[in-house]
């Protein structure tokens, strides 16, 4: 499972990196990557995938009662400078498919997320 610039055997951060006993070592889906490698057509420079997909035991996903993104292998973090590029991202990956998005300009990431059940809606938020 991999694209022409993301790949989990190369992208690291792409599997999950709980490194706890027993992690499925879970990566996002083919469909979530052939997203992103859209959005990255469109954007058209590097982007840097800070978390990928997550198992149960990862300790962002423990407190969850109900699987989300990341555990799914819907949902995608990329490096960000700053809310310009975080909206230019959002412009773009809603157009690619994604319909959360999360931005954390303190830890310089945002969430580009698919959520099926709520494939008319686009859901935003701040960390």
């Amino acid at each position: 499972i991999k694209t022409k610039n993301f790949n989990p055997e190369t992208d690291k951060k792409l599997i999950c990196t709980c490194g706890e006993v027993g992690c499925d070592k879970r990566s996002v889906k083919l469909m979530a990557l052939n997203m992103l490698q859209r959005v990255r057509d469109e954007y058209g420079l590097p982007m840097t995938v800070t978390s990928g997909g997550r198992c149960a035991l990862h300790r962002n996903e423990k407190h969850r009662s109900v699987p989300a993104d990341h555990q799914k292998g819907l949902g995608i973090d990329i490096r960000i400078t700053g809310m310009i590029m975080a909206m230019k991202l959002i412009a773009i990956a809603s157009k690619c498919g994604f319909n959360a998005f999360g931005i954390n300009l303190t830890a310089g990431f945002i969430h580009l997320g698919y959520r099926p059940e709520q494939s008319n809606k686009i859901s935003v938020w701040t960390y």
